[in-house]
């Protein structure tokens, strides 16, 4: 670890953790500055390699801990600090077995997998979580002074995890993307940006939504409902990346895709099954191009 690393390091891990400071002691524009919290982590990642970004989130996790509390460490470490680590450093482990190309198929796995991993600790140290959130849902509703149907907060309460998860994975992959943008165009990448054609999740990844939804069938409840939905997530993004792919090259591309992100907007509950449907097909269906001879 060279002294450009240790520096890159430190300060990509005290902008994280003063950002998301800033938002857990409400300041001002502080929730649009936990948008981008991990941004420096996963800037560090990708100029400097897997073992800076471990070494930037330490950092980053000791400050917090120095200007919060052990629960705010913990929700730092949680949405922050452990899936930068994980999807940096299988990204980057994979280009260095295949040198010069990044593997994004261990990264977008780990989108759907970790905010399982968070849940499940979740339900295990709190006994009741699912009559928790909907006390929250309640909450939140009675402070908006709107009054719900009976049993719509516990609807909500039943996937309010998983809205949670979908948050959590566009949250790093924004991030992500918009790192290795920036450290690209600064000549700093260690490792090219992968083409989205190559994007495919782990042949061992699909039985884990099916085994979720088996598991929800037998025993319902909110965990194992949110648990399949969030591990979803990683097919819908499939889906969202098979239909950039159609639309490449195509005449008004951009305007049909401001018309697609608005139809994902004004009607989600309809749009993203349509989309787990499209990555289904692309990763179980969709041929592979043989290679030219």
């Amino acid at each position: 670890m060279g002294q450009p690393g240790t520096l890159a390091a430190g300060a990509a891990g005290l902008c994280s953790a003063l950002l998301a400071l800033w938002a857990m002691r409400g300041m001002p524009l502080g929730g649009l500055l936990l948008w981008v919290a991990p941004l420096p982590l996963f800037a560090a990642a990708f100029a400097f390699g897997p073992r800076i970004a471990v070494f930037a989130v330490g950092i980053a996790a000791l400050a917090v801990l120095f200007g919060s509390t052990t629960l705010g460490l913990a929700v730092f470490l949680a949405m922050f600090g452990v899936p930068v680590a994980l999807i940096s450093g299988t990204a980057l482990h994979t280009a260095a077995l295949q040198p010069g190309r990044m593997d994004l198929s261990l990264p977008l796995a780990v989108l759907g997998i970790w905010p399982v991993v968070v849940l499940g600790i979740l339900a295990a140290s709190v006994s009741d979580l699912e009559g928790e959130m909907r006390e929250a849902v309640e909450m939140g509703v009675r402070r908006m002074g709107v009054t719900l149907p009976d049993g719509m907060a516990g609807q909500i309460a039943q996937v309010k995890a998983a809205a949670a998860g979908f948050w959590m994975t566009l949250l790093m992959v924004g991030n992500g993307m918009a790192a290795q943008s920036l450290v690209t165009r600064r000549g700093l990448a260690l490792y090219a940006t992968p083409s989205l054609d190559d994007l495919r999740l782990p042949s061992w990844y699909l039985p884990l939504p099916v085994l979720a939804l088996a598991i929800w069938a037998l025993v319902g409840g909110a965990v194992a409902l949110s648990s399949m939905l969030i591990l979803l997530v990683p097919v819908f993004l499939l889906g969202v990346v098979g239909v950039h792919r159609l639309l490449r090259a195509r005449p008004g591309r951009l305007a049909f895709l401001i018309g697609f992100y608005l139809l994902m907007l004004l009607f989600l509950q309809i749009m993203a099954p349509l989309m787990v449907g499209v990555g289904l097909y692309d990763q179980i269906r969709r041929r592979v191009t043989p290679p030219q001879t």
